[in-house]
């Protein structure tokens, strides 16, 4: 399952500016957000709202996971966990998880900043392997 324009690959600020072309009528803005608040996803007025004090792999992050709740009209968050298991399928190609778990010998860390998502979506990605293992 596909969350609209989602790679891997694709940066934070390719990957807002491909929303405008392929979700016209949502709106991606930047506000500083309150207490530990990443991002919001507003379903009655299709707007995703991204702390601006972040990093952008930060951000690119929080707006898959706020693209996940879109995707499945989620109008709170009592779904995160779900949310943030699809949000870390999607940005983690499997194959490139592999090798940066060779390569790194497991440091989430630095496997995060080789895939270009934060520590806890490597969190995220390895408990959803821990629950899908044959």
């Amino acid at each position: 399952m596909n969350v609209m324009p989602v790679s891997p690959r694709l940066n934070y600020g390719p990957m807002r500016m491909l929303l405008y072309r392929v979700a016209p009528g949502l709106t991606v803005a930047s506000d500083l957000l309150d207490d530990d608040t990443n991002g919001i996803y507003d379903r009655d007025d299709d707007t995703i709202l991204i702390d601006r004090r972040m990093t952008y792999t930060r951000k690119r992050c929080t707006l898959v996971h706020e693209l996940v709740h879109r995707m499945y009209g989620d109008d709170d968050h009592s779904r995160e966990h779900r949310c943030r298991m699809t949000a870390a399928r999607e940005l983690i190609s499997p194959v490139e998880y592999a090798l940066a778990e060779r390569m790194y010998e497991g440091d989430k860390w630095l496997m995060a900043e080789e895939l270009n998502v934060t520590p806890e979506i490597i969190d995220d990605y390895r408990e959803w392997l821990h629950d899908n293992a044959a």
